[in-house]
């Protein structure tokens, strides 16, 4: 199976490097990871993957970010990956709007910041379990 890829964008660089220092440290070499400061740049970040054939297991976005929410971000990734899993991190967001974007599929999970670490590699690993078992059923 080819590498999956972890995407991480938010515009403070505190809360990026938070996100690398912890994905970094609980997955090591299991996963490619990408980092980008803005929604923009992150959507070139997907086209470059997918262009090298990889697929994406997760993107991790922020909600309140400069020129485009979170839910406009979740929107254009859809867009290029139907399927993409998105999980939301935030601060801004009422618990309505998270259960919402949820129900319309438009992201998978969306966890309030400050994050607790542990559930967010418990997530990862359980949707790495899941993508592992949907590409090898016979397991």
């Amino acid at each position: 199976m080819n590498k999956l890829a972890i995407l991480a964008v938010d515009d403070e660089k505190i809360i990026l490097d938070s996100i690398k220092i912890q994905l970094e440290k609980n997955f090591n070499h299991k996963f490619i990871f990408d980092y980008a400061d803005n929604p923009e740049e992150a959507l070139e970040v997907i086209d470059e993957l997918t262009q090298e054939d990889i697929s994406l297991l997760l993107v991790i976005s922020d909600y309140m970010m400069p020129g485009m929410t979170g839910e406009e971000f979740a929107i254009k990734v859809k867009s290029k990956i139907k399927n993409a899993n998105i999980l939301i991190l935030t601060g801004h967001m009422s618990e309505e709007k998270g259960l919402d974007l949820m129900k319309k599929n438009i992201v998978l999970k969306v966890m309030q910041k400050p994050w607790r670490e542990d559930l967010l590699i418990d997530f990862i690993n359980k949707l790495s379990e899941n993508v592992e078992e949907q590409n090898n059923p016979n397991r």
